[in-house]
């Protein structure tokens, strides 16, 4: 064996082959320790997004108003008026309801459903100009009706072998205040158009809609604000040149940012607890909550019903 190796390295260039041999495994260490380094930091970035919160998730989440038995339970009572306000709590019971919202599609990433690299990009970056005041993903001109008319084409396309019936719901696609919710993510709001006008009114929010959770409190808000923008849209498209506006043609600038969908989802949903009763006194008294634009008043009767 040793006369083999002899006779098979007698005419090597040593002072080549060593140089050759050290050069070669210290580019496949090299290679192999930068490998490591990159999955390891990529895996710790991952996991930094994950404890943070951050994500690239599209989430399509239907709302629902589920009425509440006529009781003199006080978990079904609505919390006490402000001070100044009439306590008509001893009045014979109101139709009280509790708030629920489910995911209705599956989940999604951002990437997912645009194609379009900058169209990504874009939807990104305007979750991150969004609070809890203005949960509505601020789009503008026709790259921001595309954002708005691919997601709500994916949600069309996602129930259309649905067995339930069809029926109108209104689609939105929010981001809500990374400080009040557990995952900052894009959420897609479904909501009737005849739910989402009672919660114009802030009293009737404040006196009405019990959660299931304490902190689904910020929805409620969401979509006071989201029902009042919705009437600033209806206003503005009552008017005959804003209605007739073509797609691509006109310009978008103010386009609608809550489209009307017929989908075939879950006409109603059970709740998964008791109906929690949300202490507004002491929210407006918190930091978050003294910024709130939160506005008393019905859905206006002179709005258009199809805008």
């Amino acid at each position: 064996m040793i006369e083999w190796i002899q006779a098979t390295t007698a005419d090597w260039d040593w002072a080549t082959f060593w140089p050759e041999l050290l050069g070669k495994a210290a580019g496949v260490l090299t290679g192999i320790l930068l490998s490591w380094f990159l999955l390891i930091r990529r895996r710790l970035k991952s996991m930094n997004r994950l404890r943070s919160g951050d994500s690239d998730d599209v989430l399509f989440q239907a709302h629902y108003l589920h009425s509440l038995p006529e009781t003199a339970d006080a978990s079904h009572l609505p919390s006490p008026p402000p001070s100044g306000v009439p306590d008509n709590r001893d009045q014979p019971p109101r139709a009280h309801y509790q708030l629920l919202f489910r995911n209705v599609a599956e989940k999604q990433t951002v990437p997912q459903i645009y194609d379009n690299p900058a169209a990504a990009e874009l939807v990104k970056s305007l979750g991150d100009e969004t609070s809890l005041n203005q949960p509505i993903l601020p789009t503008q001109d026709t790259i921001g009706f595309e954002v708005i008319n691919d997601a709500a084409s994916w949600m069309s396309g996602a129930s259309a072998t649905s067995a339930n019936s069809r029926d109108v719901w209104l689609f939105c696609m929010t981001a809500e205040d990374r400080q009040v919710v557990r995952k900052r993510c894009v959420r897609c709001f479904l909501i009737r158009p005849a739910d989402l006008k009672r919660f114009h009114d802030w009293d009737w929010c404040r006196q009405n809609v019990t959660v299931e959770r304490p902190w689904h409190w910020f929805r409620i808000v969401a979509l006071h604000r989201v029902a009042r923008l919705y009437a600033d849209q209806c206003r503005m498209y009552s008017v005959a040149d804003k209605a007739t506006a073509m797609p691509l043609v006109d310009a978008q600038a103010g386009h609608r940012r809550i489209m009307a969908l017929s989908l075939g989802l879950i006409p109603d949903e059970r709740p998964v607890s008791k109906p929690v009763v949300i202490d507004w006194d002491l929210q407006s008294k918190s930091p978050l909550g003294s910024q709130l634009t939160l506005q008393p008043g019905a859905w206006p009767d002179e709005l258009v019903e199809s805008a």
